[in-house]
C-alpha cells in the first residue's frame, strides 16, 4: 500500500519511534541511513551525516577487496578442499552483499516503515515485546562475545601462526605482539560481518510480529461479527471489515518485495556458518589433527549456535505471518457463510469482494520466491543443512 508520501512523513517519523530509534542509529552507523531522504518538520540532513555515510561505503568496498584478494592470495593455494573456504569467506561476502541491498532499498525500507506504523495506528495495535528492549545488546553483544571466544584460547604462538593469513603472507608484526594485532583484526572483522546483519534480523522479526498483531486484531474484529444477533450483518462495518484486510494485504505486498531478498541473504548467511560449524567439528577429520582448529572449538560453536538460533527465529516469526493470515481467511469463510444464509442485504460487489478473499491462498512470506516461510519448511530446510554438510564431510 502506497500511501501519499506528504501525509506518511507528516503523521510518522520511524526514527521517533522508541522501539527503532536505536536499531536505527545502529544501522545508520554501519553505512545504512533510512532517513536520508525524510522530509519530516524538524529533521536536519547535515553534511556530516553524508560525509560519515560516504566514508562508511569506503570501508565497505576495503572490506571486500582485503576479502577477495585474501581468498585469492591466501586462501586457494593452500587449502585441499573448497568446502574449508567457502563457508568461512562466504559470511564475509554476504555481509558484503547485505550492506549493498539495504544501501540501495533505504527510501524503500523507509516508507514501508511508515506504511506499517500507520497501519498499526489505524488499528490501534502497539507491538513492545520485552526481547526488543534487549535489542541493541544483541546487535553489539553477539559480536563482541563472538569475538573472545574466537580469540580467547590462543596464545603468541598460535597467533604467529596465524597471523600471515591476514597480512597476504608478509610477516611484520614485532614479536610479542601477535596475538594483540591478530585480535584487534578479527574484532573488526566480526563486528563488520555480523553487526549490521544482526540489526536487520532483529527488525525484521520485529516488523514480523507487529503485522501479525495486526492480522490477529483484525481477524478478532472479524469474529466479532458473529457476536452480534441481528438477522443481518452491518454494511459499514463489513466495508469496513474488508476494506481493512486489503490494506494489510497490500502492506504485506511490499513488505514481500522489499525485504524478500535481504532476508534470503541473512538466511544463506546463517546457513553457511551453521554449516562451517558441522564440517569444522568433525572430530575425526579435524579436531583430532589440527591444533588450531581445536582452539577454535569454542568460537565456532558460539558462531554456528547464534546462527541456528538467529535462523530459526526468523523463520518463526514468518511463519506465523502464515498463520495468522490463514486465521484471517477462515474468519471470511464464516463471514461469508454467514451472509449467504441471511438476508439479500449485503450489496453484490461485497459478495464479490469476500469471495474473493476466501479462495485466495494464506499469504505467505518468502526469501526473494526461493522458499516460502511455512511451519513444514523449517524442519526441510535444517535437514538439508545436515545431510549436504555429512555428505561433504566424506570428501
Amino acid at each position: 500500500m502506497q500511501f501519499e508520501a506528504n501525509q506518511k512523513v507528516d503523521k510518522f517519523n520511524p526514527g521517533s519511534s522508541k522501539s527503532f530509534v536505536l536499531i536505527i542509529k545502529i544501522m545508520f552507523l554501519f553505512g545504512v541511513d533510512v532517513k536520508t531522504d525524510a522530509k519530516f518538520p524538524g529533521y536536519k540532513f547535515s553534511k556530516w551525516r553524508s560525509a560519515y555515510q560516504g566514508f562508511v561505503a569506503l570501508l565497505w568496498m576495503l572490506y571486500f577487496i582485503y576479502t577477495a584478494l585474501s581468498v585469492i592470495i591466501i586462501d586457494l593455494p593452500s587449502v585441499t578442499r573448497i568446502s574449508e573456504v567457502l563457508p568461512r569467506k562466504s559470511s564475509d561476502v554476504l555481509a558484503f552483499m547485505i550492506w549493498c541491498v539495504l544501501k540501495t532499498r533505504k527510501r524503500k525500507i523507509y516508507h514501508l516503515l511508515c506504511d506499517i506504523f500507520y497501519l498499526s495506528n489505524n488499528f490501534k495495535v502497539k507491538c513492545r515485546p520485552l526481547w526488543l528492549s534487549f535489542g541493541p545488546v544483541i546487535i553489539l553483544g553477539i559480536p563482541v562475545l563472538g569475538w573472545q571466544a574466537l580469540t580467547w584460547f590462543f596464545e603468541e604462538d598460535d597467533c604467529r601462526k596465524l597471523i600471515p593469513y591476514l597480512t597476504f603472507g608478509f610477516r611484520y608484526v614485532r614479536e610479542g605482539q601477535n596475538c594483540k594485532v591478530f585480535s584487534f583484526a578479527t574484532l573488526l572483522q566480526v563486528i563488520a560481518s555480523k553487526s549490521l546483519k544482526l540489526a536487520f534480523t532483529v527488525l525484521y522479526i520485529f516488523l514480523c510480529c507487529l503485522i501479525r498483531k495486526i492480522l490477529i486484531t483484525h481477524s478478532t474484529a472479524g469474529v466479532n461479527i458473529f457476536a452480534i444477533q441481528a438477522p443481518m450483518l452491518d454494511y459499514k462495518y463489513f466495508k469496513r471489515y474488508l476494506a481493512g484486510y486489503d490494506s494489510i494485504i497490500e502492506v504485506l505486498k511490499s513488505f514481500e518485495r522489499i525485504m524478500s531478498l535481504p532476508i534470503l541473504l541473512v538466511q544463506l548467511y546463517d546457513c553457511m556458518n551453521i554449516f562451517y560449524g558441522i564440517v569444522n567439528l568433525d572430530p575425526i577429520k579435524e579436531l583430532s589433527q589440527n591444533n588450531i582448529i581445536a582452539k577454535y572449538f569454542t568460537g565456532i560453536v558460539f558462531v554456528s549456535s547464534v546462527s541456528l538460533t538467529s535462523f530459526l527465529c526468523v523463520c518463526f516469526a514468518a511463519t506465523n505471518i502464515h498463520e495468522a493470515s490463514k486465521r484471517a481467511r477462515d474468519v471470511q469463510e464464516r463471514i461469508f457463510k454467514r451472509i449467504i444464509t441471511s438476508e439479500p442485504g449485503t450489496g453484490r460487489e461485497q459478495m464479490v469482494l469476500l469471495f474473493l478473499n476466501c479462495n485466495n491462498p494464506a499469504f505467505a512470506l518468502s526469501a526473494s520466491g526461493f522458499f516460502y516461510f511455512t511451519k513444514p519448511m523449517i524442519l526441510a530446510a535444517i535437514g538439508s543443512i545436515v545431510t549436504y554438510s555429512l555428505l561433504v564431510m566424506q570428501f
